[in-house]
């Protein structure tokens, strides 16, 4: 089995196989013991999260909104606090969406942004929001590989605009690319590079971002395979 072929494995499959051979009968079904009950709770563990998460959420908002429902239908409704929370985000995105509740909620942000104790806090949350919308983004054309911020260093950027031919940036043709911080990627640098200096990667603009918000545990499958280098043409091609 190919080394490309044991990325597009399952992950848990891929962790119980790591087992070392050879040594006595025993010793193999103890570690073999051992490594199921490891993955078990790997498999079980964001499940019970996910689980624990959902009911706090939901119980949370069923008691914010427990006294609108004993007052408009004289009895608790499970899941009302659910339903009327997504009435809510329905109404607020129609607001943001719209002139006047754009305006409205960035003068809200604008005293947020005021207040001591819970400016870091909404601003650190508002910056996650960001690095999650940016995955959707349709400004980023490809991923490139360059040497930034020293010759010998590679780091991930995106390509923004491509130039066919001289700029300012440069003399022959060249590209802009978005330099992005990990795990936050709404910050990094702008760099003009001609495309002989770039490489390609094979992959999604999504991609991309997910390699750089995991700080590289989400690494595609395609990058770890055979190696490519860079074409005159800043294309990548395979050795």
């Amino acid at each position: 089995m190919t080394n490309h072929d044991n990325q597009t494995d399952g992950f848990f499959r891929r962790l119980a196989e790591r087992e070392p051979d050879g040594g006595p009968p025993h010793s193999r079904v103890a570690r073999w013991i051992r490594r199921r009950f490891v993955v078990g709770f790997l498999v079980v563990l964001p499940l019970v999260i996910t689980i624990f998460f959902a009911r706090f959420i939901f119980g949370l908002l069923d008691r914010w909104f427990l006294p609108i429902s004993e007052r408009v239908f004289g009895v608790e409704i499970p899941g009302i606090g659910f339903i009327l929370f997504m009435i809510v985000l329905f109404v607020l995105g129609i607001l943001a969406t719209n002139m006047l509740g754009g305006r409205l909620l960035d003068f809200f942000e604008k005293q947020v942004a005021g207040i001591p104790l819970l400016s870091p806090v909404y601003q650190g949350a508002r910056q996650i929001t960001e690095a999650i919308q940016i995955r959707g983004t349709t400004d980023f054309r490809k991923v490139v590989l360059l040497d930034f911020p020293r010759e010998g260093l590679r780091s991930v950027g995106f390509v923004t605009r491509e130039f066919a031919g001289p700029t300012a940036f440069c003399d022959e043709p060249s590209a802009l690319v978005f330099v992005p911080t990990t795990p936050n990627p709404t910050t990094g640098f702008l760099v003009a590079l001609p495309h002989r200096d770039l490489q390609v990667l094979d992959i999604t603009v999504e991609q991309g971002v997910k390699l750089l918000i995991s700080g590289g545990l989400l690494t595609p499958a395609q990058l770890l395979g055979e190696r490519s280098t860079p074409s005159p043409n800043g294309t990548q091609l395979s050795t």
